[in-house]
């Protein structure tokens, strides 16, 4: 019996990128509900209108018009767009930081699209990419619709990309789609190069952080200088229509105007080696070069090469309690050199725990406890580095971060605005290492400015030229 289980599994998955359109929007529809759930929709009806408005001027030139296309933008800076059968089509704000131009997002549009109308991604799942068989036939022994298992893994997989065959064809279709839509296919090469830009900065600052890369998906499925690929986007020049009602670049770039910028998770907001929490009114600094990241409880920052971390979470005070007796009590710590101190009038406790936790398992730890009796809080602060073993080699950075600890002014929460896209013309001397220096970017702020705008690696901005800054 179990053997007639298998062998009905696999002709179903050999046959599921045939399968009706209304089971299609069926298993889109429930992975719409997950990628909502995961990312979030933008809010904002403009873009979400305009971005609706150039998919569907592709999709009506698709070999597919009577699947009804569903275009979202989500609230996510990672830079990515994919699909889902049915005709769900996503496309983050971090990808849309990336564009210049109407032709470029139709690129992006269009190549989704293709991946849809080809089914790639049913196509993908039937390859003996392990699409979850011992899940189908799960669903078959207790009478679950195997459709729905089968849609269980599409969210998580389109994220990583497709094959390099897939994504070509993709690319092929796509053009062929923006060209009879009126939109020049030789944008889809200029994001391509952009998304490749992204790419190369990526690789070459996770050498220097000593950490795996995390390139955009899809983009290693294109190598330089591939000609055959090229000649296949040039090819669909031939299929471009005129098109007269075109929203110039400047108008295009001035819809960003106001996109917001990081994550849209964020526990508060960094300028530049600064850490801003407006709702609890404070604020610490970090070393120069140093990574920030939100942690689950709490934010932490990394040295370069992810070596050292020192991080800051929050805790209810018990009443009754003091910094020193929070520290033994509550958190366990065996401490040494502990002495109680005060931190911008606040009680606190400083000292270093031989073994606690850190981000790197049990290590020796700097830490500080600070009171905050008003809003009846205590702040934990914690710095360790990977190697500290016995001694605390970065003690000194921890240190400065500690005491750099504060309440925030008024001037404070006035520039402790969530980071937003500010589209600006440039005058004659403008350059982008003047914009970096004043960009509020934490690190690479000149690599990631050139690179959303289309300069990357040593492009200026022409007299005139408008151009995307985060302020």
């Amino acid at each position: 019996m179990k053997y007639i289980f298998l062998v009905f599994v696999l002709a179903t998955c050999a046959s599921a990128w045939g399968m009706s359109l209304e089971d299609e929007v069926k298993l889109g529809q429930t992975e719409h509900q997950k990628i909502i759930g995961k990312f979030g929709i933008y809010r904002d009806e403009q873009l979400q209108a305009y971005i609706n408005k150039v998919g569907q001027r592709v999709a009506a030139e698709s070999s597919r018009p009577e699947v009804e296309y569903r275009f979202t933008l989500l609230n996510d800076d990672m830079i990515n767009a994919f699909a889902l059968p049915g005709g769900f089509i996503y496309i983050t704000r971090g990808m849309l930081l990336h564009m210049n131009s109407e032709s470029e997002l139709a690129a992006v549009l269009g190549h989704e699209i293709a991946h849809v109308t080809e089914k790639h991604a049913l196509r993908r799942e039937t390859r003996g990419k392990g699409i979850s068989v011992l899940n189908t036939v799960l669903a078959i022994g207790t009478g679950q619709p195997a459709l729905y298992e089968l849609g269980n893994i599409f969210s998580g997989a389109l994220l990583l990309g497709y094959s390099r065959e897939f994504e070509l064809d993709a690319d092929k279709v796509g053009a062929q789609y923006m060209a009879k839509a009126g939109y020049s296919p030789m944008a889809m090469l200029g994001t391509i190069e952009i998304l490749k830009a992204k790419d190369r900065i990526e690789i070459a600052q996770a050498r220097k952080e000593k950490r795996e890369p995390r390139v955009s998906h899809g983009t290693s499925s294109h190598p330089d200088n591939d000609t055959r690929y090229k000649k296949a986007i040039i090819a669909s020049e031939k299929l471009l229509v005129d098109y007269d009602d075109f929203i110039k670049a400047d108008e295009f770039l001035e819809k960003l105007n106001g996109l917001a910028y990081g994550k849209s998770r964020q526990a508060g907001v960094v300028r530049k080696n600064t850490f801003y929490h407006p709702k609890l009114g404070i604020k610490f600094s970090f070393p120069d070069s140093w990574r920030f990241e939100t942690l689950r409880k709490g934010v932490m920052v990394v040295s370069q090469v992810g070596e050292s971390s020192f991080t800051i979470s929050t805790s209810r005070l018990a009443r009754g309690a003091t910094p020193s007796s929070f520290t033994e009590e509550q958190l366990g710590l065996s401490v040494r050199e502990g002495r109680e101190i005060t931190i911008d009038g606040m009680p606190a406790y400083l000292g270093i725990a031989d073994k606690a936790d850190s981000a790197f398992g049990p290590r020796p730890v700097r830490f500080a406890v600070i009171f905050d009796q008003r809003k009846g809080l205590a702040y934990i602060l914690r710095g360790a580095g990977k190697y500290d073993l016995r001694n605390i080699a970065d003690d000194r950075n921890y240190i400065a971060s500690i005491f750099s600890f504060d309440r925030m002014s008024r001037e404070d929460f006035r520039s402790a605005k969530t980071p937003a896209v500010q589209v600006v013309r440039a005058e004659k001397d403008t350059t982008m290492e003047q914009l970096a220096e004043e960009s509020p970017i934490t690190n690479y702020a000149l690599d990631t400015l050139r690179v959303i705008n289309g300069l990357y690696p040593h492009g200026q901005p022409e007299d005139g030229q408008l151009i995307k800054i985060v302020n």
